[in-house]
Parts: structure tokens; C-alpha cells; sequence
């Protein structure tokens, strides 16, 4: 049995200036998305804290939002995850500094209470490690001990050494903490627990935005690199365009539709990139073989049989990935949802783009060759090469067959 007939002849590269056109529209709308809307980037990469909850006994979202209302947090802050039965609510907060103005504000008075108004120097309040207030005091050093005991009234507050003089750490109570503390005030006759909390701080996040990106570019760029020389020079560009054009298309869509951009999704991109080269190269390989084979072929010809001999192994590829994405996004639950959706719309756009992106480039480049010849080769060496004139490569064969317009071999 046969997904594809043998000797199926469907004429893939009569579309390639549809498709480019197709392809040129949705990476341009993709890219303005990016750079103007912006997407909806995750705690991974802004900073911030996300908080886990689940309730012992049914609780719907609307009483979980007026329980939190205290703290000033938006609607869509809380997500529910499942039914109202289930109980599990996730609270995202992007600012890293949310909640603890007044925590700080009570923290400073105390301490001015217990050591007089001029004793504290300078504050520093940072999120990248949890919420700490660094505190610069003058006058004879103070012991931790007392530290603590001047704080002792504001729940959650814990005294640190440091390891500067006249400077004290103070960690401020985490938001979790804030959170629960309000929906149990709220909520009092309902049970819950806190599953995970997660915190990232704005400079961590940068950070892991920054090396996200650069983990994408160099990936291209080796790839450039590698099919290069796995294949002829002429290869390499399309290979590198198709999988462009699939993380950019991917991106575009998760900016448009408002979904979360967080460190699951670039690993789902680097994922991408992966499958989308690995359907590229089954084709190139077939393409490559055949070239070798039918040396006097015109290329189209060539690309479109290439095609087709492995179109029975690219459907079902794409097929069985995405019945298994699909089973991922239909029973796997919010924390695998980012990374499935990416991965689904990467496997059609993956395929698309190995048939009508990768292989037509070809043409191009095969096409360019000339004049790319003339701009990068010495003078000096387009004499000795004629000099030296030798058989026609493959390649400059199949050109020359084309634009005289020869029958094919």
C-alpha cells in the first residue's frame, strides 16, 4: 500500500512564483508584527513571578480575581487551567517589583524607628535574586540580631548578613506569599496549595532573551555553513531561506494571536529548525542523486521527480508528527501547549516550505551563478579558466540546456 502512487508526476515548480509571492507576504506581515505589535513575551524573558495554585474543593475564576482585587492585579493575571472542578489557577505578574512598594516603605520606617532617622545611608531594592532591600546604614555596626528584632513586626521580613561593611540585606516576603495571604483573607473556608512558583529577574530575562536570539541566528549560520559543503554551494541559501521563513511565519502567528512567548517556544523554534532541515535534506539528496544520474536534465525536471519520489516519505512524516502534536495539544495541558501548537504549525509550514522554498531556490541560484562568477572572480582566473577550458560542470550544463531551450535527455 502507497501513501503516493510510484510514478506520481504533480508539477511542483510551475507554482514557485505563486508560492514566493505567498511566502513573501506572510514573512513581511510576520516581521511587522514582530517589530511593531510586539509579541507577548513570558516571565521567562521580562521578569517576574508566577505562582501555581490549586484548591482543594471547586472555586471559579471570578472569586479568585475579586479575592486579588487588594492587590491591584489585572483580570488576566489569573489563568485557569482545566474546569472550575479542578481548581488550578496559574497568577502570572510580569513586573518583578509588584507588590512590595509598601513592604519596603514599612521596612525603612522600622528600621528608622529602632536606629534614628539618620541611620539609614542609601537603599537598593533588587528582584534578581528574590526580593531583597540592600541597606547602607551609618554609624557604629549592628548586629543581625537586631536587624531582625527591628523588623520582627512585618510578616515575612528576614534580616541577612552582608558582606560589606555597614550593609544589611533584608528579604522582603514573596509575592506568593502576598497571594496567599490575600485569598485566604478572601477565601477562607477554601483550602488550597501553592504547586510552584516561579521568579525571574528583569536582568535574567534580558538575558535569556539575548542568547534565545542568538541561539536562532547561529543556528541558520551553521546550517549555511553545513549545506554547503553536504551539497553544492547552490544548495545552501534555500535551505537556509525555508527554515527562516518557518521560524519567522511561527513567530508572526504567535505574535498576532497574543499566545505567550517564553523558553518552551524557542526551544519549539529550534525544533523547527531541526525537522524542517531534516524533510529539506531527505530532498536535496534526492535532488543530488538525480543530478548525478541524469546530467543532461533540465533542473526543473529534476526537482520536480525529486519531489515526487519522496513525496510518500514527506506526508507521512508530517502527518504522523502532526497527529502527535495534536494529541500533545488536546490532552497535554497548558504547560506543553505553547510547545505543541509551535511545533504543529512548524511541521505545515516546514513542509511547505521544503517543496516550494528550499527547492526552487535552486533555480535561482543556479541561475545567478554567472553573474556571481563574474563579480567574485579575479580577472586574472576567468583568463587561466579559458585558457584551460575544460568539460562543462553538471550544473553549467543543465543552465546553458535551459536557456537555449533544449529538449530534455
Amino acid at each position: 500500500m502507497y501513501l503516493i502512487k510510484p510514478g506520481t508526476k504533480i508539477d511542483f515548480v510551475a507554482g514557485r512564483r505563486i508560492a514566493a509571492v505567498f511566502s513573501v507576504i506572510m514573512v513581511s506581515a510576520s516581521l511587522v508584527l514582530f517589530f511593531v505589535k510586539g509579541p507577548n513575551w513570558g516571565i521567562d524573558f521580562t521578569g517576574g513571578t508566577e505562582v501555581h495554585l490549586k484548591f482543594n474543593e471547586s472555586v471559579q475564576i471570578g472569586e479568585v480575581r475579586t479575592a486579588l482585587t487588594q492587590l491591584d492585579l489585572g483580570s488576566d493575571a489569573v489563568q485557569q487551567i482545566g474546569t472550575d472542578e479542578e481548581g488550578e489557577y496559574v497568577i502570572r505578574i510580569q513586573d518583578p517589583e509588584f507588590g512590595t512598594a509598601e513592604t519596603r516603605a514599612n521596612v525603612e520606617s522600622a528600621l528608622k524607628s529602632s536606629f534614628g532617622e539618620g541611620w539609614i545611608d542609601e537603599t537598593d531594592f533588587t528582584a534578581e535574586v528574590g526580593a531583597r532591600l540592600t541597606v547602607r546604614y551609618t554609624g557604629d555596626k549592628v548586629t543581625i540580631d537586631d536587624v531582625q528584632a527591628a523588623v520582627d513586626g512585618i510578616p515575612g521580613a528576614k534580616a541577612a548578613p552582608a558582606l560589606d561593611d555597614n550593609v544589611v540585606y533584608v528579604n522582603l516576603p514573596g509575592l506568593a506569599s502576598q497571594i496567599g495571604g490575600k485569598l485566604r483573607g478572601s477565601l477562607p473556608d477554601r483550602d488550597f496549595k501553592v504547586l510552584q512558583v516561579d521568579s525571574v529577574g528583569p536582568k535574567v530575562g534580558g538575558e535569556l532573551r539575548r542568547q534565545g536570539f542568538i541561539a536562532i541566528v547561529a543556528t541558520l549560520a551553521l546550517i549555511l555553513v553545513y549545506v554547503g559543503f553536504r551539497f553544492e554551494l547552490a544548495f545552501a541559501p534555500g535551505a537556509v531561506l525555508a527554515l527562516f521563513h518557518d521560524v519567522s511565519v511561527v513567530v508572526g502567528i504567535f505574535t498576532l494571536t497574543g499566545h505567550e512567548f517564553n523558553l518552551p517556544m524557542i526551544g519549539a523554534l529550534l525544533t523547527i529548525i531541526g525537522y524542517s532541515l531534516n524533510d529539506t535534506i531527505v530532498i536535496y539528496d534526492r535532488i543530488r542523486e538525480n543530478m548525478s544520474r541524469y546530467r543532461r536534465k533540465d533542473t526543473k525536471a529534476l526537482i520536480n521527480t525529486s519531489i515526487n519520489e519522496t513525496l510518500g516519505r514527506t506526508l507521512a512524516t508530517s502527518i504522523t508528527t502532526g497527529c502527535a502534536m495534536m494529541a500533545f495539544l488536546t490532552l497535554g495541558g497548558p504547560v506543553i501547549e505553547t510547545f505543541a501548537l509551535a511545533i504543529l504549525m512548524g511541521v505545515i509550514f516546514g513542509t511547505y516550505s521544503t517543496v516550494w522554498v528550499a527547492s526552487p531556490t535552486i533555480l535561482v541560484m543556479e541561475d545567478l551563478q554567472p553573474v556571481l562568477s563574474k563579480i567574485f572572480t579575479p580577472v586574472q582566473a576567468r583568463l587561466d579558466a579559458a585558457a584551460e577550458e575544460g568539460p562543462a560542470s553538471a550544473t553549467e550544463e543543465r543552465r546553458q540546456a535551459r536557456e537555449s531551450g533544449q529538449p530534455e535527455l
